[in-house]
């Protein structure tokens, strides 16, 4: 019997030598093997992205090494193309929404031999499937024909009879790839689980970018040219619009403050002896985040981003949640919220009230996430401010006190 992780590195082995790019996407993934899942998946499992295999399918049902290749190259074309966070299973039927994506990425797995039964675009012979199209196009291309089954009484009478007999004894499940961690349903958890995917769709970026850098240039070529699009894609996506990162650290900067302490580990540079001196930085932020009706949850979890930030630089972050009154208020820990608190309207001075009125906390300064509709304050805070206001939001004069930039 050969070792299901010996077999697993010689096919990555097998692929860095033949397509660098997918084997390097593939080191930045976490390996699974486990029999929760019939033959092979990608999926999140402890907010990592991870590759799922089930040993007995890899090892015996595939009988060659191009085949296991394949299905390993197949399942990264999933993660490259976002399939997990595309399926929706409140609104797709997911039966065909698999099927679509499957359409997409066997176009890509090149010369590695995929399993019999793979579903590929001569599947559905006869349903006039274009070749380089989207996940979306392919399944309103089923759909449609699934649609047409359901209102005919023979399959010889649809418009596509060879096609809907194949949809007919797929049965729902494809013969290598498991699709059952992929999907979002979007509950009384929705802002949670909003964040959540925004965070680790922003770490598969930073992979697949990393993963074409450290693609030798020579190998570049080995990469479909649709993919090197989508990287380039994912690239200038990732650039600020406008340098909103670069002001924010500047203020979050002059905001800090500096003492002196003495130290052992140091030798005085005047006198040659111990202590030594040196100077130490801190620095406490007050982060409110508005939590009116008008800010919804995808421009929240574009704050706590950005707060996440501040916070791994080694600030001190009070947040802040306030509609129309402050709601509550917290240190911030590393982990987002589940849920945030208001949903009323948007007025500014009950944080700055809060400011003047818990001075002893000594913040050293104030952001304000916000998307700047409500009233110009009146009352001044004890700290400078920077407004950091959502790309749909309004700039100005109202917002006293300090420097304002629109997210973009």
């Amino acid at each position: 019997m050969k070792n299901i992780h010996d077999e697993i590195s010689r096919c990555i082995i097998k692929l860095l030598m033949e397509e660098p790019f997918f084997a390097h996407l593939l080191s930045g993934v976490v390996r699974n093997t486990s029999t929760s899942i019939p033959t092979a998946a990608v999926g999140i499992n402890n907010n990592n992205i991870t590759l799922f295999i089930n040993q007995n399918f890899f090892l015996n049902d595939l009988k060659s090494i191009s085949n296991r290749v394949a299905v390993i190259k197949h399942e990264t074309l999933h993660l490259m193309f976002k399939h997990l966070f595309r399926m929706d299973i409140q609104k797709h039927d997911l039966k065909l929404f698999n099927y679509a994506a499957d359409l997409v990425v066997n176009q890509f797995i090149g010369n590695w031999d995929l399993p019999e039964n793979a579903v590929t675009l001569s599947t559905f012979p006869d349903l006039s499937l274009k070749s380089d199209q989207t996940l979306n196009w392919y399944y309103h291309k089923l759909l449609n024909l699934k649609n047409e089954i359901k209102t005919s009484s023979d399959l010889n009478s649809v418009s596509a009879p060879q096609s809907a007999d194949a949809l007919d004894k797929l049965g729902g499940l494809t013969s290598h790839s498991n699709h059952s961690l992929w999907g979002v349903s979007l509950d009384e958890d929705e802002f949670n689980n909003t964040v959540h995917s925004e965070s680790i769709q922003s770490e598969l970026d930073r992979m697949i970018v990393q993963a074409r850098d450290r693609t030798p240039l020579k190998d570049h070529g080995s990469i479909p040219g649709k993919i090197n699009d989508m990287i380039d894609a994912i690239i200038e996506k990732r650039k600020p619009k406008m340098d909103w990162r670069r002001a924010l650290r500047l203020f979050s900067t002059s905001s800090r403050r500096t003492k002196i302490v003495h130290t052992m580990k140091r030798v005085s540079k005047r006198y040659g002896t111990r202590p030594g001196i040196k100077i130490k930085r801190f620095q406490k932020m007050a982060v409110a985040i508005d939590t009116s009706g008008s800010v919804d949850d995808k421009q929240l979890s574009l704050f706590f981003s950005e707060i996440h930030g501040m916070w791994r630089q080694g600030a001190e972050v009070e947040i802040i949640e306030c509609d129309a009154a402050i709601q509550r208020h917290y240190p911030y820990r590393g982990k987002f919220p589940k849920f945030v608190k208001g949903r009323g309207g948007t007025v500014f001075d009950p944080v700055f009230k809060f400011l003047k009125d818990n001075r002893k906390m000594q913040f050293d300064g104030c952001i304000y996430f916000t998307d700047g509709h409500a009233s110009e304050p009146t009352i001044k805070p004890p700290c400078h401010v920077f407004w950091l206001i959502t790309p749909d939001g309004n700039i100005g004069s109202h917002l006293k006190y300090g420097r304002a930039i629109k997210l973009q």
